[in-house]
């Protein structure tokens, strides 16, 4: 393991660490620094223990926020899960009606095709009747 040495809360201090956390090590030590200065204005009224303990606190307050975002989110991503399943069971519903609409827009088709051919036997059997009336009434002329 690789050895850093960094400085925090004004000490220097030398720490060991794994090769891919160097930069979360860099990134909390200057939080840490950061943290440091904005109490800098305390520095000889209290201990730096007292200073040590305010960043504390301070720091397990944002963790605790960052707890109360965390479930917030995780409760987003479940109901945006349920929408997706439900946008899913739509959709598919919506495919069995188009499938159906379909169907029933084919049946509707060959109904309309039968009628015609109905209608068309109708026509060429009041062609006949017509010219039967015609001739019926030529011989009773």
């Amino acid at each position: 393991m690789p050895d850093l040495e960094v400085t925090i809360f004004s000490q220097k201090i030398k720490l060991s660490y794994e090769e891919n956390e160097k930069q979360r090590l860099m990134y909390a030590v200057d939080a840490l620094n950061v943290y440091w200065k904005k109490f800098s204005k305390l520095h000889g009224k209290v201990s730096d223990l007292k200073i040590v303990t305010l960043i504390t606190l301070e720091l397990q307050d944002s963790i605790g926020d960052f707890k109360v975002l965390k479930d917030k989110l995780d409760l987003q991503e479940q109901n945006i899960n349920l929408l997706k399943d439900q946008i899913e069971r739509n959709n598919n519903q919506s495919l069995e009606s188009s499938k159906i609409i379909n169907k029933y827009k084919l049946d509707i088709d060959n109904k309309n095709k039968e009628i015609s051919k109905i209608e068309k036997i109708i026509d060429e059997i009041h062609d006949e009747l017509l010219e039967i009336k015609k001739n019926i009434l030529a011989n009773h002329e």
